[in-house]
């Protein structure tokens, strides 16, 4: 199989990722919805364990894992919260937008010098934001101030910062890829359970929790986009930053269907903001 093909296959997966995930956080306790989607996440990848394919690690890889867990676990709960409550067309724009973060990150914090061409994707992202801000007007009143569209910006920026942690603890430190996966998923469960415990079940007032069998989905769906994306990256001839390009592009299926299937306003700034947002994208992968 083609690593066009299997990029191509991640995004399909993410997109539906993301359509579960709202379906899931739609009028229901967030908290809990995280601790079972977590759950299920770790159910599924627990049988490796019992293979020769999780390589045992020592005290400081699992430290490493750990704090990973934190970071994408604080992620989660921003962009879960702020999903439950934004449209998923725009809610979907915006996390598309995360290589505008990464490149954030890169020039404060690592001294990187971003090209021509990412500078130019940058101010286009930074455009679909402005058009987006029009267009969220009638459904989510001021933009900028709007508290969960700047828990989702927040949220989002995290997940940028984990991918570039992913490259630290992955290059630098060597950590063997599935091992990672696997003890990310119980170390997620963990920081969830602690999470739910504080703010949801020591509550005595507190939003009505449904299960629903999108929890399973929401799991399934995002091992199975993670394993296209890997195999996608190992194949030889493989480009990162065309797969990168690919993967981001499961927007489009968050964004339709909040369009056609949550029924959500049809401005045609949100239209803009997405072609700004792709655009954007192209031209940072462009300047690699």
């Amino acid at each position: 199989m083609s690593w066009l093909l299997l990029a191509f296959l991640s995004a399909v997966f993410l997109g539906l990722y993301d359509v579960c995930k709202k379906a899931s956080v739609n009028r229901n306790a967030v908290a809990p919805v995280l601790l079972c989607c977590s759950g299920f996440y770790a159910l599924f990848l627990s049988p490796l364990l019992f293979t020769q394919k999780v390589e045992v690690l020592d005290f400081y890889s699992h430290l490493y894992i750990a704090i990973k867990a934190m970071i994408v676990g604080v992620s989660w709960i921003l962009t879960y919260h702020a999903l439950s409550k934004l449209p998923l067309s725009i809610a979907a724009t915006i996390r598309a937008c995360a290589p505008v973060f990464t490149i954030f990150i890169a020039v404060v914090f690592m001294g990187e010098s971003p090209k021509p061409f990412q500078w130019a994707g940058v101010v286009l992202c930074l455009l679909g934001y402005i058009s987006l801000s029009y267009a969220g007007k009638k459904e989510v009143g001021n933009f900028f101030k709007n508290p969960w569209i700047l828990s989702m910006v927040l949220g989002t920026l995290l997940a940028a910062s984990s991918g570039l942690y992913d490259k630290f603890i992955l290059q630098n430190k060597r950590l063997p890829p599935t091992a990672l996966q696997v003890w990310f998923s119980f170390y997620m469960v963990l920081w969830q359970l602690l999470v739910c415990t504080f703010t949801y079940f020591l509550k005595k007032s507190k939003p009505s929790f449904e299960f629903r069998w999108t929890f399973v989905l929401v799991a399934l769906l995002l091992i199975v986009a993670d394993r296209f994306y890997f195999l996608a990256v190992g194949t030889e001839g493989g480009m990162i930053s065309i797969i990168t390009l690919f993967r981001r592009s499961s927007v489009l299926i968050g964004f339709f269907a909040g369009i056609f299937l949550y029924k959500e306003s049809k401005n045609p700034f949100k239209f803009l903001s997405l072609l700004a947002v792709i655009l954007g994208l192209v031209f940072i992968v462009l300047g690699r």
